[in-house]
C-alpha cells in the first residue's frame, strides 16, 4: 500500500483581518513538524493569499498556501471568479472545491465541481474536494457499497494519471460547526467506502494513493483519534484552526 504523508489543512472560511493572519503565521514560525512527515495548508479569502505565499517564504514556514474556491476557467468572462492560472501564477498550492457550505448557499453541483477539479490539476494545484451527504444514505452493515454519487460524478472526467494528486476531505452535513462528531466507527467506515469509490472510478493503486481527511467539528480533544484511523489521513478544520495554539496541537497529532 502507498504510503500517506498526513495533510492537516486550516478553513478559516471569512475569519481574521489582515493584521490576525500575519500574527498567526508568526505565532507558528518554527514550530511546525518536517514536512515529510506532515504536510500542513492554510486556506483564506482571496485577497490574503499572495502576501501569505509571501510571508511562508520569509518566515520559512512549511505551510501550502491554499484557497477556499476556484472558477473552472484560466480566463475569460466571469467577474467576481477567481480563475486556478491565477493562483498558480501567484504560487497557491490548492484549493478547497465543492465544500458543503457553497454547495448550499451558493448552489455548487457535482457537474461544476468535477470542473473545477480538472481545471487545477490542469494548473499544478491539489485539489481538496469535500464530500458531505451522501455516505449518511448508507447502511453501516454493508461492506459492499455502491460508489459515492459526489465522487462518481464531481469525478467521472479526471484524468487518471492526475487522479493521484486529488485530496478527499469527507465532512458530514450535520456535523460541520456543530458542537459533537461521528463516532470513529462512522468515520473509518465512511473513509473505507470512499476509497473503494475511488478504486472503482480509477484504480485500486491510485485509490490507495489519495489521501483522505475527515472534518466537521475536528478539535484537539477528538483529533489524535480520528487520526489514528486507518482509512484517514487528515483532517480540514474549521473553528479550531483559528487559534494557533489549537491548530499546532492537531498538527503535532498527525505524527
Amino acid at each position: 500500500m502507498a504510503e500517506r504523508i498526513p495533510l492537516i489543512v486550516a478553513n478559516w472560511k471569512t475569519n481574521k483581518k489582515v493584521a490576525e493572519v500575519y500574527d498567526f503565521l508568526q505565532e507558528i514560525q518554527g514550530k511546525l513538524p518536517d514536512a515529510n512527515k506532515v504536510k500542513v495548508g492554510i486556506a483564506a479569502q482571496d485577497i490574503y493569499l499572495h502576501e501569505m505565499v509571501k510571508q511562508s517564504k520569509e518566515l520559512k514556514l512549511p505551510v501550502s498556501v491554499i484557497a477556499e474556491n476556484v472558477h473552472w476557467a484560466d480566463e475569460g468572462s466571469y467577474t467576481g471568479e477567481t480563475s486556478p492560472a491565477a493562483l498558480a501564477d501567484i504560487e497557491v498550492s490548492g484549493s478547497i472545491i465543492g465544500h458543503y457550505e457553497r454547495r448550499k448557499m451558493f448552489k455548487e453541483t457535482n457537474g461544476s465541481v468535477g470542473l473545477k477539479v480538472t481545471a487545477s490539476l490542469r494548473n499544478g494545484l491539489i485539489p481538496i474536494v469535500a464530500i458531505a451527504e451522501d455516505t449518511t444514505r448508507y447502511n453501516p452493515d454493508d461492506e459492499d457499497m455502491a460508489p459515492l454519487t459526489e465522487i462518481a460524478v464531481g469525478l467521472a472526467g479526471v484524468d487518471r494519471q492526475r487522479a493521484e494528486n486529488i485530496v478527499i476531505a469527507y465532512e458530514p452535513a450535520w456535523a460541520i460547526g456543530a458542537a459533537e462528531t461521528p463516532s470513529l466507527e462512522v468515520i473509518e467506515h465512511a473513509a473505507r467506502v470512499i476509497r473503494k469509490s475511488l478504486a472503482i472510478l480509477f484504480s485500486q493503486e491510485v485509490a490507495d494513493k489519495i489521501r483522505i481527511q475527515y472534518g466537521g467539528s475536528a478539535t484537539p480533544e477528538n483529533s489524535k483519534d480520528i487520526l489514528g484511523l486507518e482509512d484517514i489521513d487528515g483532517l480540514l478544520i474549521g473553528r479550531a484552526s483559528l487559534e494557533p495554539t489549537a491548530f499546532l496541537s492537531m498538527v503535532n497529532d498527525a505524527i
